[in-house]
């Protein structure tokens, strides 16, 4: 109770509080304008966070990530434009609500369900966590790389449209990863004898640039206002008489987002479409989805809110990142000297529960400042790119550089940026380079001091338990992905053939 009450002291200091609250309205903002997601917010303000103490840094940078996932869904209610890849699935039954005359009550289910989900997604990472970091405390060298090995291949197996692609991404991230100075053997490795390779790609940078940098080169290719029309925000608090007959979509959908967003790589978007599928599966009018039913649209913004909260389940107790969110706040962690895992919650207790509180209080704020504030904030999402785009590339590129003091910096970020760019380009994931060039070291790390110990030898990752659990769900994963792609392949040669 004593770490829970100092929690409670920290987190409702005056400034530390208020903190909070500007952070979750500005992710709503953000959110709210096509083409600035949260990992373009908690990028641009990683380096401003690093003369804070790591508690407030993390209440700034957790309460824009929790505001920003709800502030995707207003763009997609109104004008049918997701805010954010995740409110994608919010739009389809939004919009046509917002035509029938109900976005009032359309939004009014979307901000219900995004701070429910969310709650119900923080029980699991508080009550979860703890458990998890408990057993995470008996992991070895096999049972970390059995571990990395398995978040890898998922994401390069899942987060792309083609396998092959995924796993080329993957290989480029791991190959990079190797750039530096060798940690088990003090040599440098492709350097090729300059000076700054030796401390490797530094990952904030590297990680803005994949993101933020590269959704601003996008964001160039098509200049001009975001949205054309904009409608008028009516009816919000008719939603008082629909949300009481949603309360099992919302269960159902708050579980499948925590577990999606469990799982390495998978991300907003599919726990969104899980649980309107299970939403439309599970319905007694499933032909109301798709022409504005309010069930489609507390599904997805549910599963859409737990899925942001479970991604910081095995980021806090493994040091697995969940999604690309979860890969930049690796990158504050570092910065602020934390290291993710099992050993945050033996060494930096007050903080877990510091972030346990805030995003409890973010998803509150976000019921709050969404009833109050969406007709207004509506109307940001007409803003004209040529206003953000030169704000995203400088503060971009320049903050690590200003941050760390060197020009290296930028041109990493710079660098990055431009991969980024032509990977999505070509249908390369971006996300499976990051995951791979920050899981890399580890994998490498534990797989080499593994098989240092006396008489080690391959069989050892099968005769641990959990490593070979993890092994298993690995060649799972491959097997389920290569059948997948087999299907695909057979599906677009059938028409060929059928022309023929």
């Amino acid at each position: 109770m004593d770490l829970i009450f100092q929690a409670l002291l920290i987190i409702l200091q005056p400034v530390n509080f208020g903190l909070m609250v500007l952070a979750v309205f500005s992710g709503i903002i953000i959110g709210a304008i096509p083409g600035l997601t949260s990992a373009v917010a908690i990028g641009l303000l990683i380096p401003f966070t690093f003369s804070f103490e790591a508690d407030r840094a993390f209440i700034i940078l957790l309460g824009i990530y929790v505001g920003s996932m709800y502030g995707g869904s207003i763009p997609a209610v109104l004008m049918n434009l997701p805010g954010t890849p995740g409110a994608a699935v919010t739009a389809i039954d939004g919009y046509p609500m917002t035509k029938q005359g109900h976005s009032g009550e359309a939004l009014g289910v979307s901000v219900f369900s995004s701070g429910v989900g969310g709650i119900i997604s923080c029980l699991f990472l508080i009550f979860l966590s703890l458990q998890l970091a408990r057993i995470a405390l008996e992991f070895g060298g096999p049972e970390y790389f059995a571990l990395c090995l398995f978040a890898i291949v998922i994401v390069f197996c899942l987060s792309g449209q083609s396998m092959i692609k995924g796993a080329i991404a993957a290989g480029l991230g791991l190959l990079i990863a190797t750039v530096g100075i060798d940690t088990i053997t003090p040599y440098p490795r492709f350097t090729f004898e300059v000076t700054e390779l030796m401390i490797g790609m530094p990952m904030v940078p590297a990680t803005i640039g994949l993101f933020c940098v590269a959704e601003a080169f996008r964001m160039i290719e098509a200049p001009g206002r975001i949205a054309s029309e904009n409608r008028a925000v009516s009816g919000l608090l008719a939603v008082s008489r629909t949300i009481p007959r949603l309360w099992r979509t919302l269960l159902q959908s708050g579980l499948i987002g925590t577990f999606i967003g469990i799982l390495p790589g998978t991300g907003a978007t599919v726990g969104s479409y899980m649980a309107y599928n299970a939403a439309r599966a599970t319905s007694k009018v499933p032909e109301k989805f798709g022409n504005g039913a309010a069930e489609g649209v507390c599904a997805s913004e549910s599963a859409n809110n737990a899925v942001a909260v479970g991604a910081l389940i095995p980021l806090m107790t493994l040091g697995i990142p969940g999604d690309i969110n979860t890969l930049l706040l690796i990158g504050a962690m570092l910065i602020h000297g934390l290291i993710p895992g099992p050993t945050l919650f033996t060494e930096n207790l007050v903080l877990v529960y510091v972030i346990f509180g805030t995003m409890v209080f973010s998803n509150l704020l976000i019921i709050v400042l969404g009833l109050t504030m969406t007709q207004w904030v509506a109307r940001i999402a007409n803003v004209e790119k040529k206003y953000l785009i030169p704000l995203v590339l400088v503060v971009a590129i320049t903050g690590p550089a200003i941050s760390y003091g060197h020009i290296y910096y930028f041109w990493v970020a710079i660098g990055f940026g431009l991969l980024g760019y032509f990977c999505e380009k070509g249908g390369f994931p971006p996300l499976a380079i990051a995951m791979s060039l920050i899981l890399g070291p580890i994998l490498e790390y534990n797989l080499r001091s593994s098989m240092m110990l006396p008489d080690a030898s391959i069989l050892m990752f099968m005769q641990r338990p959990i490593s070979a659990l993890f092994l298993v769900l690995t060649l799972a994963v491959i097997v389920y992905s290569i059948r997948r792609e087999i299907r695909r392949w057979r599906a677009r040669r059938e028409p060929k053939e059928a022309e023929a």
